[in-house]
């Protein structure tokens, strides 16, 4: 039966279980590989959290973990499924980084690392000053905006230290990015629609909006849009709105929201790849609707 693991992962060596007698082929059979060498139980499903402590827990030495993987270690839900585990070791020192790990060779401020789970990570500032540099800006937002909702990211901290860091690359798009940085985005593809409008020139749009019906309840949160102007930008994911029942829910919502006298722009992921000016454009005409520029 395969289960999650739960609390500390029970790792396991080729050489101890062939001390066991366990045949070469059961063991490959019944084990998978992890990190170096180490093994877990094949019937064991990790969380990105588990995986990250296994691989820490099977590295020689005290590495820092950095990048997503500190992201998610400080508790940001939201990442990529193929994420690489990012270990800082000192200058001085030899060895190849193991499948699934980047490892970067410097030696790191002690103020800039923490501990979580027993393990060194990166801190909130630093690690939001790595990810923030990460290509293309938009990606880096995201990522930004999920770290700032899972901790207490103080913006105006990240920005001093993104002006203490000129000579490093892609600084500028993290000094760029910091003021945007908002942890009441619930999604990326939010993130990714909000740095469109501002880099569009558009007005900083209102995000999360609640909107109650003619009996002053509550019955809708939009992702973000101009709630003085009535005017609501959601963004689809593939994921959540393709099945039949749920794109039925959201036409009954819209024409509630339509009877109170708003405006309801859907974006997707093809609109926001394909035809990003058109989305621009959209709004902009429903901002004119309403006698706004």
């Amino acid at each position: 039966m395969t289960t999650f693991a739960t609390g500390s992962i029970p790792l396991t060596t080729r050489h101890e279980m062939m001390l066991g007698a366990v045949a070469a082929e059961q063991f490959d059979a019944g084990y998978r590989h992890l990190r170096g060498s180490n093994f877990v139980d094949r019937s064991t499903l990790l969380t990105a959290r588990q995986r990250i402590l296994g691989v820490c827990a099977s590295a020689q030495g005290e590495p820092v973990v950095a990048g997503m993987a500190a992201s998610i270690l400080h508790g940001s839900a939201w990442y990529d499924d193929d994420f690489s585990i990012e270990l800082v070791r000192p200058a001085t020192g030899s060895g190849r980084p193991a499948k699934g790990t980047i490892t970067h060779r410097f030696d790191i401020d002690p103020a800039d690392w923490c501990i979580v789970d027993s393990v060194r990570v990166t801190t909130p500032l630093r690690t939001a000053f790595d990810i923030g540099r990460m290509q293309p800006p938009w990606r880096a937002l995201g990522y930004l905006d999920a770290l700032a909702r899972a901790t207490e990211l103080d913006t105006r901290d990240l920005a001093r230290y993104a002006d203490a860091q000129r000579r490093r690359r892609h600084v500028r798009q993290i000094r760029e990015l910091a003021p945007l940085v908002d942890a009441r985005a619930e999604s990326p593809p939010e993130s990714w629609v909000r740095l469109l409008m501002v880099r569009s020139e558009l007005p900083t749009p209102d995000l999360q909006i609640v909107v109650t019906n003619r009996s002053g309840n509550p019955f809708a949160r939009i992702d973000l849009g101009y709630e003085a102007l009535k005017i609501g930008v959601e963004y689809d994911g593939g994921d959540f709105h393709s099945s039949q029942e749920q794109s039925a829910r959201d036409e009954s919502r819209d024409a509630s929201l339509r009877e109170l006298g708003w405006i309801m722009i859907r974006v997707d992921r093809r609109r926001l790849r394909d035809e990003p000016f058109g989305i621009v454009v959209e709004i902009v005409k429903a901002m004119r609707a309403r006698g706004a520029y």
